[in-house]
């Protein structure tokens, strides 16, 4: 058994998990108010110290908002999934996981994302696909498609899924190894993406986004980048071009 294991919860872990298990089994929406520390001293029959705890922990995890002053108090919030997406790209980089590995589970999943969003056609994805049709360079150069098709799934496991991993999608790209001509196939490749999704084509988006992700592969490979960390340590710390 291992150490991890073997440690007895803390008083503040009460506290998490009363509220967190309260804000999910009722479904609480953003703002709603919760127990103060007064109330959660008694209820839970603990300090002030360690209610105070308890409550860091929930502010620092996305779940709790504390407000000051007489209108105050502990209100539900819920994570951002940009804070979600940076933790993810930490932890990638910090295990040294390679491109190969992330194209890899970008092949297996995303044509069956583009088939889906694709099959279902949601009104309101209409307008920002057909703009990255007609040509919109500013948003086909970026994630926005591949993450604009994970939320047209109406999908929500896929939804999160991809969009955790907005911040690995925009780090992993190489702004001095991409020239115009690779920018403009690019561009192209979304806006055959875009129309196949928008029109319902549900085998020809599949088709069209496998092609997109193995051409890619492709010039990853080319270019000797398959093995290299999904994120260069040059770029921590500091903006990077979004691909």
């Amino acid at each position: 058994m291992s150490r991890r294991s073997r440690r007895l919860p803390k008083a503040s872990d009460l506290v998490v998990s009363a509220l967190r298990d309260r804000i999910i089994n009722q479904q609480l929406p953003v703002g709603s108010r919760l127990p103060s520390e007064t109330e959660l001293m008694e209820e839970l029959d603990i300090g002030r110290v360690t209610v105070r705890e308890g409550l860091r922990l929930m502010e620092r995890d996305g779940l709790l908002e504390v407000r000051r002053g007489t209108t105050g108090g502990n209100f539900v919030s819920h994570p951002d999934i940009e804070q979600v997406s940076e933790s993810i790209s930490v932890l990638l980089g910090i295990r040294g996981t390679r491109l190969r590995e992330f194209v890899e589970f970008r092949q297996l999943v995303e044509p069956a994302a583009a088939a889906m969003a694709a099959a279902r056609r949601q009104p309101e994805h209409e307008e920002i696909l057909a703009r990255i049709e007609e040509g919109d360079h500013e948003l086909a150069h970026v994630p926005d498609l591949h993450l604009l098709i994970a939320r047209a799934t109406g999908n929500g496991v896929l939804a999160i899924a991809l969009n955790s991993l907005h911040h690995p999608f925009s780090e992993h790209f190489r702004p001095t190894r991409i020239g115009h001509a690779e920018m403009d196939v690019t561009s192209a490749a979304h806006a055959k993406i875009a129309r196949l999704v928008r029109t319902g084509d549900a085998d020809g988006a599949r088709d069209a986004m496998q092609v997109h992700l193995d051409a890619y592969r492709v010039w990853l490979d080319e270019e000797g980048l398959l093995d290299e960390p999904i994120i260069a340590r040059e770029s921590w710390g500091a903006s990077s071009y979004r691909h």
